[in-house]
């Protein structure tokens, strides 16, 4: 690539074959020059990144920033998929990379006497425009340096920082969020990877990294605080213009709870007590007082940890079946708790399966009651409301928050004052989304599967209005 229409050429190109991979190629428009030379201007700060703040395990919070339209974030992730395949991360580098995991970093620490681990301080926003500039135009990439330049700009954020003097300063940084930051930091990091993997090699320990997770092991001890081992580990990091996050630096003995990102390192790799216990907890939820009291128990700790990321309710089954896969790719399939887990998980599932209903819309109802059954049953009331633009809403309080459903718009408003004719569903969209929706009690949902029985289905709505 030589010019702004060759990169903009080859952004389109990947651009399609990406829709027509996912069969949305008619969803196909292409980018344009105008779209080239906003984005690439990191002085452009509308349309280009939103930020907001999540909330640390360890206290505090964490700025992440993302691209703010979807026209941006495909652009960006072109660009990704152009730096995959010329790039190929570091032996030592775990995090953003194919192949590789937080299982492939905790294996290389197992079973060691020392487990040494430090965290890079404000990782993402210390890596600058110029240097991603001067990277791309380096091996394997060759990038001319206009081309260098826009991929450079397009891939950054400006950021204005403040200081204790009342002075202001502005500078062009990798927003952490964006998809093409991952990638670039492994770039960044090559050789602060290969000045480590040296030490590493030089006291006779083991290294790796995935992203501002630096670790080191051994079954001799070299980490004294004053010792030559430290010194010179904080020479190379900041030879490399990184900081070392002193807070986060910690020495693992053998003996001790060893962690390596999140897993425990010992003969074998292990996930916390906790990670099973309030996985194995839902599920017996789940079994003894059935998906929504699941659900109820679950919500308020999911929206204060993602609810950043995601909006409207979780569908708990997809949140469970990811949490079981990571226990087995962590403790293997053979692993007798992940088994007891998985079966249990199985079994629920299909229960639901049965009892639900699919429409025509692709819409589940997983399971439904008279309202006046289900305040009195989660100690709620379920109050329809209408708002400014005259949609009809319902709000109740569910698992201690503030919840909200959709109201069938055939819902007229003597059945809406009187509620014994009312029913409220917990069901789930095609997008996998669980909501809530009230309608007539004795509407009749049209099953898109056969083999539901439409008399059985009356019964239990005769059973509901007998309640």
């Amino acid at each position: 690539m030589k010019s702004k229409e060759d990169l903009l050429s080859l952004l389109n190109r990947i651009k399609q074959a990406e829709l027509e991979e996912i069969g949305l190629q008619d969803q196909f428009h292409p980018f344009t020059m105008k779209h080239i030379n906003y984005y690439c201007n990191p002085n452009n700060a509308f349309h280009r990144y939103r930020q907001f703040k999540v909330k640390k395990k360890s206290g505090g919070f964490r700025l992440i920033t993302t691209p703010r339209n979807r026209s941006f974030m495909m652009m960006l992730s072109a660009v990704n998929e152009l730096l995959k395949a010329m790039y190929t991360p570091s032996d030592y580098a775990m995090g953003f990379t194919e192949g590789r995991s937080v299982v492939s970093n905790a294996n290389i620490h197992k079973g060691q006497n020392y487990v040494f681990n430090i965290d890079l301080k404000d990782f993402f926003p210390s890596i600058e425009q110029p240097r991603v500039w001067k990277r791309l135009q380096l091996t394997p990439f060759n990038f001319p340096e206009k081309i260098a330049s826009l991929i450079a700009g397009m891939c950054s954020m400006k950021e204005t920082r403040a200081y204790e003097d009342g002075r202001q300063e502005t500078f062009f940084v990798l927003p952490q969020g964006a998809p093409t930051s991952p990638i670039i930091t492994n770039m960044i990091c090559d050789t602060l990877d290969r000045r480590l993997a040296g030490l590493a090699k030089r006291f006779g320990l083991h290294y790796s990294r995935y992203a501002d997770d630096i670790t080191f092991s051994s079954m001799h001890h070299v980490y004294q605080k004053n010792g030559e081992f430290r010194k010179e580990l904080r020479r190379i990091i900041t030879d490399q213009h990184f900081t070392i996050n002193d807070d986060k630096t910690r020495l693992q003995k053998k003996g001790d709870r060893q962690e390596v990102t999140g897993i425990i390192v010992s003969e074998k790799l292990n996930v916390t007590q906790k990670y099973v216990r309030d996985v194995r907890n839902i599920l017996y939820i789940w079994d003894r007082y059935g998906y929504p009291s699941a659900l109820a128990k679950f919500i308020p700790k999911y929206k204060e940890e993602k609810g950043h990321v995601k909006k409207g309710n979780p569908n708990l089954e997809n949140v469970i079946d990811g949490k079981l896969m990571y226990l087995k790719m962590v403790k293997g399939e053979e692993d007798s708790v992940y088994q007891r887990l998985h079966n249990k998980f199985v079994t629920l599932v299909a229960k639901m399966k049965e009892k639900s209903i699919t429409t025509e819309q692709n819409v589940t109802y997983i399971e439904t009651w008279a309202i006046l059954e289900f305040e009195k049953k989660h100690s709620t009331e379920v109050v329809i409301t209408t708002s400014e633009n005259s949609h009809r809403y319902a709000h109740f309080i569910f698992g201690g928050k503030n919840a909200k459903a959709s109201v069938n718009k055939n819902i007229t408003p003597d059945e809406e004052k009187d509620k014994k004719h009312l029913a409220i569903s917990l069901c789930i969209d095609e997008k996998g989304d669980t909501f809530w929706l009230v309608h007539t009690i004795d509407k009749i949902i049209a099953p898109k599967k056969k083999e539901v029985d439409i008399d059985e289905l009356n019964r239990n709505l005769d059973l509901l209005l007998s309640m």
